[in-house]
């Protein structure tokens, strides 16, 4: 039985969205960035997204133009990015960059990860240029699946991420979700002098596709969460942040 099919028919019923938040990103991404820009990436990785979720032609074309892309991490993966103009290791909180050097500055999935949100956002105001932008996707920790896996020990939680999502363990790192909520994005953000230009709650991130039914199921409750509250208790997070 074609299981996608009927969830698909569910969504459009239910005027549900069903757009991965990878793929939002990746739209919000190709707004922001322009011909000329200098871009950093905090926390690169490997590649800008998933290629399912930006096909590599495209996120190829997307950097063509660019002033510069510079990556930042301390994984050594990152040796095989191919998109990058520099490859630098750092963190975010630590950029080992002068003030004011980048027009945008992106983080895919990063957030979650952060111990010290102010001095996390700070480091990335330095480097940013008046008006520059801070672009960010991030899961939701009132996200109910997000809840329950912050509470489960890795030992259960990676098995399961892979049955799930294809994640290997090596790409499954701790959280600490310091920076998590629409509302401390907001209080934090203005504290380390930025506005809100963007603040999506992306609602579809297609966790049970691969369990069948439960696929269709998750669609009521993406649809309830899409309503409650304006959305707030949607999956993801996608934030620009422009500088004062």
């Amino acid at each position: 039985m074609n299981w996608g099919k009927g969830k698909a028919a569910i969504a459009r019923a239910l005027h549900l969205d069903l757009t991965h938040p990878q793929i939002v990103y990746g739209r919000t991404l190709d707004r922001y960035v322009t011909p000329g820009v200098r871009w950093l990436d905090v926390g690169c990785g490997y590649q800008i997204l998933p290629f399912w979720a930006m096909p590599e032609d495209a996120q190829r074309e997307l950097v063509r133009e660019v002033g510069m892309l510079v990556g930042v991490d301390v994984d050594e993966r990152i040796k095989h990015h191919l998109l990058l103009t520099h490859r630098v290791e750092g963190l975010g909180g630590a950029l080992p960059f002068r003030n004011q050097s980048f027009n945008l500055v992106t983080a895919n999935m990063v957030i979650e990860h952060i111990d010290q949100p102010q001095k996390f956002l700070a480091d990335i105001h330095r480097v940013l240029r008046p008006g520059g932008r801070f672009l960010f996707h991030t899961p939701n920790i009132l996200f109910w699946v997000t809840v329950i896996g912050y509470l489960t020990p890795d030992a259960i939680k990676k098995p399961i991420i892979w049955h799930l999502e294809q994640r290997r363990a090596e790409d499954v790192f701790p959280t600490r979700y310091t920076l998590n909520t629409p509302w401390r994005i907001e209080r934090l953000a203005a504290q380390a002098g930025f506005e809100i230009e963007e603040l999506t709650m992306a609602g579809s991130n297609c966790i049970f596709d691969r369990l069948g039914p439960m696929g269709w199921v998750e669609c009521f409750v993406q649809k309830g969460m899409s309503v409650f509250l304006g959305g707030r208790l949607n999956s993801n997070i996608i934030a620009v942040l422009r500088r004062r």
